[in-house]
């Protein structure tokens, strides 16, 4: 990633021209890059653009099975299908209570 060039994102405002300023807003938040400063799941519920929508006693919540990033593939050179492998294995950890305890206790 670091490779690659540096692009300016495009004018979410041109873009998106019947979209309201709230919606834009919220999908800027959503769509930042670094996942430190991106939205997280809870912000963008209450965000002024869910307003007429949000509830807080009609919105479940949600234990997290595991941490939302791990990264720690990156420290690795990887060939394509090995890549796949890990990115396969990712998907199941959000689709199978078994993978997610296989991976934290092989962690």
């Amino acid at each position: 990633m670091q490779s690659l060039p540096k692009r300016k994102g495009q004018d979410l405002n041109q873009l998106l021209k019947k979209a309201s300023p709230d919606c834009i807003d919220l999908i800027r938040k959503m769509l930042t890059f670094d996942p430190n400063q991106r939205c997280s799941v809870q912000q963008a519920i209450e965000h002024k653009w869910f307003e007429k929508l949000h509830s807080e006693t009609e919105e479940p919540v949600e234990k997290e099975m595991m941490a939302p990033f791990d990264f720690d593939f990156e420290l690795y050179s990887l060939s394509t299908n090995e890549f796949k492998q890990l990115v396969y294995e990712e998907i199941e950890l959000y689709h199978s209570e078994e993978a997610v305890n296989s991976y934290l206790k092989n962690r």
